[in-house]
């Protein structure tokens, strides 16, 4: 009975543990750059869809159709935000939305609310009794035009209000979301079928037409 009862208080410190050490991961983060001497992160910029940038996206990406067409087109990180959101926004129980991005070298950070009572509570651990029903979540991930007019975009980190999820954990996290045509942690964002492949920087994300480049 004793060491059951020990076994049980383990797990009980364990979990206020990860609990505090969620709660100030900031505070322990910005200690641990001072006392190394580390510069300030610098702050993601991120675009949000606004006005007009729906029909602004599609009339770019009409052009790849087009004969005799560019052989690319550039979306703006508020214009890959509108794609994006449009496809969160495409699921009948709406999961995600606020939907922002920021562009990075050859990937992409998108932020958001994220409604975590559509994630089933194994999938959150301890840290579903420190959660509300909306969490802010930033994923990031590669964009890649495999075929069939869309994009994918692979979710290699995710972080529900700054709690970083195993990478093993993001597949069975995007499956609860219901995203119409998922892959694991693939999201995909419906492009024309002329489009062979996409490139991501910071400034833009360019969009090539099947065998342009």
């Amino acid at each position: 009975m004793k060491r059951l009862l020990a076994g049980v208080g383990c797990l009980v410190v364990l979990a206020a543990a990860v609990l505090a050490g969620w709660v100030f991961h900031d505070r322990i983060a910005a200690l641990v750059r001072r006392l190394r001497g580390a510069p300030e992160p610098t702050p993601v910029v991120y675009a949000r869809p606004a006005a007009g940038e729906a029909s602004r996206a599609a009339a770019r990406l009409a052009q790849l159709a087009r004969r005799g067409g560019p052989p690319y087109v550039d979306l703006s990180a508020g214009d890959l935000a509108t794609l994006i959101d449009r496809q969160f926004a495409s699921v009948p129980r709406r999961a995600f939305d606020s939907v922002g991005v920021a562009l990075g070298d050859a990937r992409i950070q998108v932020r958001g609310t994220l409604d975590v009572s559509q994630l089933p509570r194994r999938l959150l651990g301890p840290l579903a009794q420190g959660l509300g029903e909306h969490e802010p979540v930033v994923a990031g991930g590669a964009l890649s035009a495999p075929a069939g007019g869309r994009m994918m975009w692979t979710i290699d980190e995710l972080a529900i209000r700054d709690f970083p999820f195993p990478r093993t954990v993001i597949p069975a996290i995007v499956g609860a979301l219901h995203i119409p045509d998922a892959r694991g942690a693939a999201v995909p964002v419906p492009l024309p079928a002329i489009v062979g492949d996409v490139q991501v920087s910071p400034a833009r994300v360019r969009v090539f037409r099947t065998s342009a480049r």
